[in-house]
């Protein structure tokens, strides 16, 4: 078969696929109802709550440890008063003012004060004296974001202080583990919270059991008595504060089902079950039953939809590949809740922003109001000058990905949309009114112009099919100085299979898992086959004959090696073998192949790696007549999935295995103490090129990188005393070894080292 031209330059990027996983018996949601969050990119979070009126932040009630009864006692009458006055409708016009498109409101934050008045036994909410009769400020809140034509957001945390169980779930006396020395009063191993005069005999058990039906009866509550529900925004699934939030799903039961079987029983009146199964319902498959359309973040201790990167730090390293990242952070720059009228610098939000952006995230950004409703004059002037910025620069920021390039630390990034790529230029940029872009692959650009004026600017292109561009005002956003640059084709290489005519030798039709489903875009889809037999094949019909560079196909399993060929006609008859994948052992999910050929048909025929439990099934089958790669695919992460160790851990459920798994909700912990050290085993002597470490927030000040070829010597291929955590991105490491560890020695807090990922790259 002939060759496929010779492109200049390297290939430009796919967007790499997100493809839904199944945690604990709920399927995450498909990308047709995520991609609202990726248009829309910005929400605004409101955190409101009778901690309001001590203006100490949210955590006030546990920071003073003011044990439940005084603190509602002396707080509840104030913000009763007070909060008669507040107005959502003021909450939506700032959110539309910043340019947000949806809301999300603490319907019940860990002080256990729920705005609505619910109607457990136990709850302490708004219905309740010394609240005037009627006051549901869930109701007036959702009204108002609706009426503004705004998407609705509801935040709940399973944590409730109110509860000496939530810090010894299992009644452990005294509790076991031991809880940590923020979690008790002095000299004392108890909880903080108890409030009688026998601590030891307590019944902890039960009361945590008393706090979980009140859960279940407050999320049941949320998602049927408010009409649909965009977002239920989780924040808290660990328990006594430790460990990760997936380590409580043991108690919470935040999946699909709830286990007949577990020893915190939700009482009939609290929970639901399925109709027509009769299996009681978790906390995922609550939501889902009523809200069927609803995305959830991976606070509960189920995977959730998306994931959370919480903090005021500005995001580093490369796009968030393959998954829905969100951002979260406070504009205040100190708490959450109302602590005054205090809010960040405009350049400070701005790069929180940006950097998010160009890594193909969104972003929630929360204000504090006072007592009274009212968000504190200076947060809300941050939030109106980001909007302004959003307003002026929005065919930049609505409605495109992060991309196809990862930025470049502190001096740019990208964004793109259709045949238009935007280049960033960011506060720190050092190269002047010009720039050169990354090499554009097989596209020519047809226009440059700046984004907010819409003005012309000067072009030419460059070695290996680059673009320089000259002539930019830097000087109206100097934050963010947005360029456009236009393409004679669109920025990301077309999926020619897309919805073509597709036939299959067998297929699982009366259970929808026909052929078309391998072609239609939509990797929650998938074609199988009728048995669980090998030479199962995949038929797809181009319509013509076709120069193509490859193919990208999603299977349905992940962690399989599926072994395989494809096959290339043009007459539909006559076939030649394309790339033979009969001896693979890649158990990779998504793979890329590149070849050149002509052809009209293509065929996957899978030859082995199937089982009782893997039959030969594709979610996405995409082919391409244009040089492309896939960036979360080349040059992947030698470390996911390897042997891991680590000089010690917090607790059984933070060990070091979490920082290798590919899971961002995972992490490692050390003991608290110096130095501390996590290892992976690449399993052979590899080159080492990158490192990204993504640290929770007991990071390193002061660590190292070391490879060694047999775990006794090491060699220092980087080390700073200047750590920052958040994600960091360490490239340019020149070193080889079979092991590659994170040596610490001086940490940012009187915590661990914790580490949600560590990977490890060639280059």
């Amino acid at each position: 078969m002939a060759e496929a031209p010779v492109v200049e330059g390297d290939p430009l990027p796919l967007v790499p696929l997100r493809v839904p996983q199944l945690d604990q018996g709920a399927w995450q949601q498909p990308d047709s109802k995520i991609q609202w969050m990726r248009d829309n990119k910005l929400a605004m979070f409101i955190h409101w709550g009778v901690y309001s009126a001590p203006a100490q932040g949210e955590w006030y009630m546990f920071s003073s440890k003011t044990q439940p009864t005084t603190y509602r006692a002396n707080y509840a009458a104030s913000f009763a008063s007070q909060s008669q006055s507040y107005d959502p409708t003021a909450w939506a016009q700032l959110a539309s003012d910043l340019g947000a498109a949806q809301v999300v409101l603490t319907t019940r934050h860990h002080e256990g004060f729920a705005l609505w008045p619910s109607g457990h036994p136990n709850a302490w909410t708004s219905g309740d004296t010394p609240f005037p009769a009627g006051t549901d400020f869930v109701k007036g809140y959702v009204d108002a974001v609706r009426a503004a034509g705004l998407r609705v957001g509801l935040y709940y945390s399973p944590i409730d202080w109110r509860y000496p169980g939530y810090y010894d779930v299992s009644g452990a006396t005294p509790p076991n583990p031991a809880l940590t020395s923020d979690c008790v009063l002095p000299n004392s191993p108890y909880p903080w919270n108890y409030e009688g005069t026998n601590p030891a005999g307590f019944d902890y058990h039960e009361n945590a059991r008393t706090m979980k039906n009140e859960v279940y009866q407050s999320v049941k509550e949320l998602v049927t008595d408010y009409g649909a529900i965009d977002d239920f925004w989780w924040d808290g699934g660990w328990l006594a504060q430790q460990g990760t939030d997936a380590a409580g799903s043991f108690f919470w039961e935040p999946g699909q089902y709830r286990d007949p079987g577990n020893g915190w029983l939700v009482d009939a009146a609290y929970g639901e079950t399925e109709p027509g199964t009769g299996k009681p319902l978790g906390l995922t498959g609550l939501v889902r039953r009523h809200q069927p359309n609803a995305v959830s973040n991976s606070r509960s201790g189920w995977k959730g939809d998306y994931d959370e990167e919480e903090g005021g730090y500005v995001s580093t390293g490369p796009i968030r590949y393959g998954r829905l990242v969100q951002k979260a952070f406070s504009i205040s720059g100190t708490t959450w809740g109302y602590d005054g009228d205090v809010a960040m610098s405009f350049s400070s939000a701005m790069a929180v922003f940006v950097n998010a952006f160009v890594r193909d995230m969104c972003v929630i950004v929360n204000v504090g109001p006072d007592a009274t409703g009212t968000v504190p004059s200076k947060q809300a002037a941050v939030l109106r000058q980001v909007g302004g910025f959003m307003s002026a620069n929005h065919e930049a920021l609505y409605s495109t990905r992060g991309g196809p390039w990862n930025p470049v630390e502190g001096q740019y990034g990208f964004t793109f949309a259709n045949q238009t790529v935007y280049a960033h230029l960011l506060a720190g940029y050092s190269g002047g009114s010009s720039f050169t872009t990354p090499s554009l692959g097989d596209a020519k650009v047809t226009a440059v112009y700046d984004v907010v004026s819409k003005n012309s600017l000067s072009f030419a292109t460059s070695g290996g099919n680059s673009v320089t561009v000259t002539g930019i005002d830097r000087t109206r956003y100097p934050d963010d100085t947005i360029i456009a640059i236009v393409f004679d084709r669109s920025v990301v290489p077309a999926d020619i299979a897309r919805g073509a005519t597709v036939t299959a030798d067998s297929a699982q039709t009366g259970q929808g898992n026909g052929a078309a489903n391998a072609v239609d875009g939509d990797t929650s889809t998938r074609w199988c086959a009728t048995d669980g037999n090998t030479r199962h094949w995949l038929q797809v019909d181009l319509g013509s004959v076709r120069s193509l560079t490859g193919v990208r196909l999603a299977w349905e399993q992940p962690d399989n090696a599926y072994q395989f060929r494809i096959d290339g006609s043009s007459d539909g008859s006559t076939w030649s073998p394309l790339t033979d994948q009969t001896g693979n052992t890649t158990a990779a999910q998504v793979q890329a192949l590149t070849f050149t050929a002509q052809a009209r048909y293509l065929r996957v025929t899978v030859t082995g790696g199937l089982s009782n439990a893997v039959w030969a099934s594709i979610r996405s089958f995409e082919v391409y007549d244009r040089a492309f790669l896939d960036p979360s695919l080349a040059g992947g992460d030698l470390a996911l999935g390897r042997p891991a160790s680590s000089s010690s851990n917090e607790n059984s459920s933070l060990v070091a295995a979490n920082a290798f798994d590919g899971n961002p909700t995972t992490r490692w912990s050390s003991q608290f103490s110096d130095p501390q050290w996590l290892q992976v085993d690449l399993g052979s002597t590899q080159t080492i090129g990158r490192v990204v470490l993504n640290w929770e927030y007991s990071h390193a000040t002061a660590y190292q990188l070391q490879v060694s070829d047999d775990a006794s010597t090491w060699t220092t291929l980087y080390s700073t005393t200047s750590g920052n955590g958040g994600v960091e991105n360490i490239s340019g490491l020149s070193g080889s070894g079979r092991y590659v560890r994170m040596y610490g020695t001086a940490r940012a807090t009187q915590w661990s080292y914790s580490l949600y990922a560590m990977e490890v790259f060639s280059s």
